[in-house]
């Protein structure tokens, strides 16, 4: 194992009083580990999703430097 992370499971083990060699220490780090994963995986969704929409944009062509999205708003409103 990687000595940093030795290094850090003996400071959490004196620090929370854990014993990070147990079954309960394991289950709680991969669940960690899992939800780090999933955070990453969403993150790369949403890429992918944000770039689809920005591609959809770019084939609709230019934009008009001449719109006023607040009046086309409060015209909307009315």
């Amino acid at each position: 194992m990687d000595d940093e992370l030795e290094r850090l499971k003996s400071l959490l083990s004196r620090m929370a009083e854990v014993d990070v060699s147990s079954d309960v220490y394991n289950d709680h780090l991969r669940t960690v580990l899992l939800r780090e994963v999933h955070r990453l995986m969403a993150n790369e969704e949403l890429r992918k999703r944000v770039r689809s929409l920005q591609e959809q944009v770019e084939r609709m062509g230019p934009r008009d430097p001449d719109f006023d999205m607040k009046r086309f708003m409060d015209e909307s409103w009315e």
